[in-house]
């Protein structure tokens, strides 16, 4: 779909895909503080890098979207102009400088790929995984792929905001893995899937809303039901970490608030929040809460166990 070229004004805005960049980041925090609290040294330098080639994919992604697809879905807008109150045309030929920002991040994910692997000896699946990381991550909006026309962006964004990071985190500083880390890594998957599929939700206002999103391909209520099992799943895996572990946890009580506030995510959906702009925007912050929040009280539970 060709988009009639306009002007608009685009600021400097480095903090629009704050919030996602800290939740990739929390999930790979809590692969690398796993790794310690299961005896392996905890290798700062190694977690740096890796938290830089995660934050680098996740900014890749944003420039990606804003180069290949600017109106998709409701993800916050990351326009980076050259300075404050700057004007472009956003035609695709204005595309190209964002296009080459998205390049210019995956080049810095990939030489620190390449430094962790060979410089820290991290294990031969550490480029793999960052490549697993760009596949499911970059392109989820840029072509050939691009997942969220496809009807799988959902699953790759859950893959890359849960299992992923989290047993990254792990393997580079291990060079294995262990089975406590799907005790984190699925409901933080869960969460974000139905993350994922909520800023996929068509606008309520729009008449024909856009193909491609899991939302919009299922309808509402079924994309409702499907928000259901996998929160669902998310409230499973939340229990699971309060109850299963044969010593209590620290920091355990954290995990209450989290399982009310996806119960209320839950109660939205029932009330088919979906259906209401301002409803459906509550909807989205409080997801992107959850999965946040998710990932903060597991760091914090397994600092506390170091």
């Amino acid at each position: 779909m060709t988009m009639a070229a306009r002007t608009a004004p685009v600021s400097v805005n480095l903090l629009a895909p704050l919030p996602f960049l800290l939740a990739g980041c929390l999930s790979f925090w809590v692969g690398t503080l796993l790794a310690q609290v299961s005896g392996y040294p905890l290798r700062y330098g190694v977690g740096l890098a890796g938290t830089l080639a995660v934050a680098a994919i996740i900014l890749a992604v944003f420039a990606g979207r804003e180069a290949f697809a600017p109106e998709t879905g409701r993800y916050p807008a990351w326009r980076v102009g050259p300075f404050p109150g700057s004007r472009v045309n956003w035609t695709d030929g204005d595309a190209r400088p964002t296009k080459a920002l998205a390049y210019a991040l995956l080049g810095v994910a990939a030489l620190l790929g390449l430094i962790l692997q060979f410089l820290w000896g991290t294990g031969d699946l550490t480029i793999p995984l960052g490549a697993l990381g760009i596949l499911g991550g970059y392109f989820y909006f840029a072509p050939p792929l691009a997942w969220r026309r496809r009807g799988l962006g959902e699953a790759a964004g859950a893959l890359c905001f849960g299992l992923l990071p989290v047993v990254s985190g792990f393997y580079l500083q291990s060079g294995y893995w262990v089975a406590e880390e799907l005790l984190y890594a699925l409901p933080l998957t869960f969460a974000g899937f139905n993350l994922f599929l909520i800023f996929g939700f068509p606008d309520p206002a729009q008449e024909a809303p856009a193909s491609g999103k899991l939302a919009a391909r299922l309808g509402p209520v079924p994309a409702a039901l499907l928000y259901t099992g996998a929160n669902v799943l998310t409230i499973l895996g939340l229990v699971a970490v309060l109850f299963l572990p044969p010593s209590p946890l620290p920091f355990r009580n954290a995990i209450w608030p989290l399982l009310l506030l996806a119960l209320v995510n839950q109660e939205l959906i029932k009330r088919r929040a979906y259906r209401d702009q301002t409803r459906l925007r509550w909807l989205r912050g409080l997801n992107l809460a959850l999965l946040l929040g998710m990932g903060a009280v597991f760091c914090l539970m397994l600092w506390q166990r170091w």
